[in-house]
């Protein structure tokens, strides 16, 4: 069956905007029991000019009513953010200074954050294509794990869930709730040379997963949904062959000016172990590129 891919944004939002698809989401990554999901914010960033180089990613907040490890009902707030790129990084952090803050009304304190990022690039050194990071309490005199929680910490720190959507690589039909539910956002079997859609090939028994593809599939079905993911389509291939280039350029530049301080620093190291020896400075010079002047300052 055919359906959008939901690592563009026009599907993904219309997927993760559904109360029961973000309650299954939330609740089979934190295995818990998600009693209630309420949208709080939604802020959508997309190219505005040629030489904006902001960087996109679609982000959406819940208030979620969960039932925590004790069985007792907790609100927390739930950051799902999406970026097919590895330079939101600091896109990503900007929102979290703004949601470790967010309150449903004054009288209410700061809600304990979990932030769920989707994305679509590798991370390195990663190669789950779906990871938790979850905190420890640790005495580090006793170097023990504390069996405890507190307020002060909860607020001020935070779990994350990490999914690569790239590696997610279900061959054989997926049997855990979690791997069905990746299983959506698996990122080949591609329909059209825009990657805009994707041919869903496994069993379909499971209910969630039903909603999800049922909602998948009218996206790409409706002529408005399409043409908001044609366009999108067109401005990712925009920035790929404009700020894309620029910004792969000074990354390229910023490394090479790491790597020429880090040569000036071994040659002016040498060069003082040399002078130490007792070796003329011309011929240091000679070996090493450095100047006299420089090099009498070691």
């Amino acid at each position: 069956m055919i359906i959008a891919n939901p690592l563009y944004d026009t599907a993904f939002k219309g997927l993760i905007s559904d109360h029961e698809v973000a309650k299954v989401l939330i609740g089979t990554l934190l295995q818990t029991e998600v009693l209630k999901v309420e949208p709080m914010v939604t802020e959508h960033i997309k190219p505005m000019k040629d030489d904006d180089l902001r960087p996109k990613c679609l982000r959406l907040d819940y208030a979620a009513l969960i039932k925590n490890e004790k069985g007792e009902e907790q609100k927390i707030l739930i950051e799902v953010q999406k970026a097919t790129g590895a330079e939101n990084i600091l896109r990503f952090r900007e929102y979290l200074a703004v949601a470790g803050y967010m309150k449903k009304d004054e009288e209410e304190s700061p809600l304990q954050i979990v932030t769920i990022y989707f994305l679509g690039f590798k991370l390195e050194n990663v190669p789950t294509p779906c990871l938790k990071v979850a905190r420890q309490y640790v005495d580090m005199l006793e170097n023990k794990v504390l069996k405890t929680k507190e307020k002060f910490v909860e607020l001020l720190t935070h779990d994350s869930f990490v999914i690569q959507t790239p590696r997610i690589n279900t061959i054989e039909n997926p049997k855990t709730e979690l791997e069905k539910i990746l299983s959506v956002f698996e990122q080949r079997n591609f329909v059209d040379g825009k990657e805009t859609a994707i041919n869903y090939t496994h069993p379909v028994e499971n209910a969630s997963v039903k909603k999800m593809i049922k909602i998948l599939q009218y996206i790409y079905t409706d002529p408005e949904e399409r043409k908001k993911m044609d366009e999108e389509a067109y401005w990712n291939t925009h920035d790929e062959n404009t700020t894309g280039v620029l910004l792969k350029a000074q990354e390229e530049l910023r490394k090479t000016r790491e790597d020429l301080v880090k040569a000036q620093q071994k040659n002016k190291n040498i060069a003082k172990e040399l002078k130490l020896d007792g070796m003329p400075v011309e011929k240091i010079s000679k070996l090493t590129g450095l100047t006299i002047e420089e090099i009498e300052k070691l």
